[in-house]
């Protein structure tokens, strides 16, 4: 066993989650194997069949063959002719947290790849589906048990509960999840599991990541960021009040995304509620400068990099904004006294000062805002559930694509995360996680000291949410090396270069993952993104696709 590992940095705030998942995709030829053919049906039909046939003979079935699966999400993909859906399991109508299986289709409505577990036995299984308890009752006793961790919350900016059947030890719980985002006393994302019948806490974590704004007038508003750089970057205008505030939009041809920053002072004793539209409670950063010039360095910083970090997702990857349904985007600063942290709290982008010693203030970060950024995207797409292998995959395709943005607005190809915002006083000391050299970063929670970047080094511990970033080094290591090659455990990596790879990464996430996939699933969800955009050739893979294979074998990733 080799003994390497390295550096935890809370880019985002603990999410969480439940059991690990199989895939039964596989690649043991090198062109995708056909797994189901059914001539003759609709596609979505092929796909609830072919499910359905994974299911293994029960004595007893559910009456429609398609009740255990219910198609949540499809696209048709023009430019290869393939049709990717996204399913979740439920029972009797009731979702299940965290199933779920993407099933992609070829031209001939044959089926060539599935990945996600596939629940056995559900039809036998005896599980309650009436609710005694109320979604009211629900909610009220998860703001205790939130209001129990960080004191009174007079405002929360989001709760909402839905019922579920949670999967947990062993046991499938008819459940409310009820979901809390707060900012003031503490950030946070809380999900609590209600069992719907007694009121007990099933499970909790935390996930932790005024004015009208349509009266304003859009403007172009500058600053000074948190690196001394005069910016530009889209505000809006009350001109009967001559007042200037955080309110643009990242326009790009048709599209425009709503971008809001506002303040939270610190969390001084007075906040300002700004509604359930912002879903979030924080003060409005104003001007009153008449050429539309603002003073909060820190503010500046975040308004101007979510509209790169979003330009980089709507020019690269044709996504209209972190759901890629034009969601706003939120952003906060200030948070905190000192706080080291930045965070996805499940609506918004939240940045901490920093300390001065640690770390600077982190909106100050291009990658960091992009890394909180890309935990939307990965909340409204594949929605890697926060533990564990899937929760690393979480901290490292944020890390990747999050980084990938960085490179798209500055045209620096650098493979350092936080290089910009860590250790203020001592300049050039690098960032808080590389990419290219993951063991070169330490970390206290490892017996090496170290980062690992190869499988059988994993951190195995229950500290950082199962390793949450302390073992995306792993994949981080494979995004590497298939975009700029090099030689790794004796295997030799031919680069593809970063535009290749960046499109082969969203791809995976967007559809092929799902809530529990591993770092196995990764793998074969990186091969198929790969084949899909480059073809296998007279029965060999493409180099595209073969850097996918020896990246990943070479970090232990068989």
């Amino acid at each position: 066993m080799r003994k390497k590992a390295a550096a935890l940095l809370a880019l985002s705030i603990a999410l969480g989650g439940i059991f690990p998942v199989s895939t039964f995709a596989s690649e043991t030829t090198t062109s995708a194997p056909i797994l189901f053919n059914a001539e003759g049906l609709s596609k979505q039909d092929v796909v609830k069949a072919f499910l359905q046939s994974k299911v293994q003979a029960t004595m007893t079935k559910l009456a429609d063959p398609g009740e255990q699966f219910k198609i949540v999400s499809d696209e048709s993909d023009s430019t290869t002719g393939t049709y990717h859906v996204r399913t979740i399991e439920q029972y009797k109508g009731i979702p299940i947290y965290g199933s779920g299986q993407t099933v992609a289709l070829d031209a001939n409505n044959n089926v060539y790849a599935l990945i996600g577990k596939v629940t056995q036995n559900l039809a036998r299984t005896l599980i309650p589906t009436e609710a005694s308890l109320s979604p009211e009752d629900a909610i009220g006793i998860a703001k205790q048990g939130v209001e129990a961790q960080i004191g009174e919350v007079k405002n929360y900016d989001g709760i909402d509960s839905k019922l579920m059947i949670y999967p947990f030890k062993g046991k499938y719980h008819l459940t409310y999840l009820v979901k809390a985002s707060t900012s003031h006393p503490a950030p946070g994302y809380f999900h609590y599991f209600i069992d719907a019948n007694s009121g007990e806490v099933v499970n909790s974590f935390n996930k932790i990541h005024g004015i009208d704004e349509t009266a304003l007038t859009p403007v172009t508003g500058r600053g000074l960021d948190l690196h001394g750089t005069m910016q530009s970057f889209p505000v809006g205008k009350d001109l009967a009040t001559g007042t200037s505030y955080l309110h643009g939009a990242s326009i790009l041809g048709s599209k425009s995304v709503p971008i809001s920053t506002f303040s939270a002072q610190r969390m001084e004793e007075f906040v300002y509620m700004l509604g359930a539209i912002f879903g979030f409670t924080g003060y409005e950063v104003s001007t009153k400068n008449s050429t539309n010039f603002f003073y909060d360095p820190a503010a500046i910083s975040a308004h101007f990099n979510s509209d790169k970090v979003n330009r980089y997702y709507q020019v690269i990857h044709k996504r209209n904004s972190l759901d890629n349904n034009g969601m706003k985007l939120i952003n906060t600063v200030h948070i905190g006294v000192k706080w080291n942290n930045a965070g996805w709290n499940g609506k918004q982008m939240m940045y901490g000062d920093g300390d001065g010693i640690k770390y600077n203030s982190l909106a100050g970060g291009l990658d960091v805002a992009g890394h909180e950024m890309t935990h939307g995207v990965i909340e409204h797409s594949a929605d890697l559930i926060y533990e564990n292998e899937s929760g690393a995959l979480n901290e490292s395709l944020a890390d990747i694509l999050g980084n990938f943005a960085e490179m798209y607005a500055t045209s620096e190809v650098e493979w350092e995360l936080g290089e910009d915002i860590t250790t203020p006083n001592i300049p050039g000391d690098g960032g808080l996680r590389s990419m290219s050299n993951p063991a070169s970063k330490k970390t206290s929670l490892t017996e090496s000291g170290y980062y690992p970047d190869h499988y059988e080094d994993r951190y195995l511990g229950t500290e950082d949410n199962g390793g949450v970033h302390i073992n995306s080094g792993i994949n981080n290591k494979a995004a590497y090396l298939i975009s700029q090659g090099g030689t790794n455990n004796d295997i030799t990596v031919t680069g593809i270069g970063k535009s290749k790879t960046e499109k082969i990464y969203y791809r995976a996430l967007t559809l092929y993952l799902t809530p529990s996939s591993g770092f196995h699933d990764m793998r074969e969800a990186a091969i198929h993104a790969a084949r899909d955009l480059h073809p296998d050739k007279n029965g060999a893979p493409s180099p595209e696709t073969q850097a996918v294979m020896d990246a990943y074998s070479s970090v232990g990733v068989n």
